[in-house]
C-alpha cells in the first residue's frame, strides 16, 4: 500500500531529474503499476489527518500524508527507513511503524 504522493516523489529525486525524462518515467510506471501497490489517494480527508499527524508526532507534511495514507488504507505496518523522523517501534492508529525487514535501502534501477 502507498500513497499517490509516493508516485510523485520518486520523481523529484536528483538522479530521476537527471536521466532521460521518457525513459525513467517508464520505469517508474513498470515498477509501480505491476499491482503489487494498492494506491491510497492523497484526498482532502488524508490531507486533515496528515496535519493532525504532523502536529502530534513531529512529521514534516509529506511524511504525515504517507502515514495517514497508511492509516486510512488500513495498513497493519508502516515501514520506512526513516528513524529519525518517524516514531518508530510505535503503534499509530492500528498502524505499527517499523523499518523494513530487508537489509540496505532498496532503490529503483533508472539508470
Amino acid at each position: 500500500m502507498a500513497s499517490t504522493l509516493l508516485y510523485a516523489e520518486v520523481c523529484g529525486h536528483g538522479e530521476v531529474r537527471a536521466a532521460n525524462a521518457e525513459e525513467v518515467d517508464a520505469k517508474i510506471r513498470t515498477f509501480f503499476e505491476r499491482g503489487f501497490l494498492r494506491w491510497v489517494e492523497v484526498d482532502l480527508p488524508t490531507a486533515r489527518h496528515a496535519r493532525a499527524l504532523s502536529r502530534q508526532h513531529g512529521l514534516r507534511g509529506a511524511d504525515a500524508i504517507h502515514l495517514s495514507s497508511a492509516i486510512r488504507g488500513k495498513a497493519e505496518r508502516f515501514m520506512t527507513w526513516d528513524a529519525k523522523d518517524f516514531p518508530i517501534g510505535q503503534t499509530v492508529e492500528g498502524v505499527t511503524v517499523q523499518e523494513p525487514e530487508a537489509h540496505g535501502q532498496g532503490t529503483l534501477p533508472v539508470a
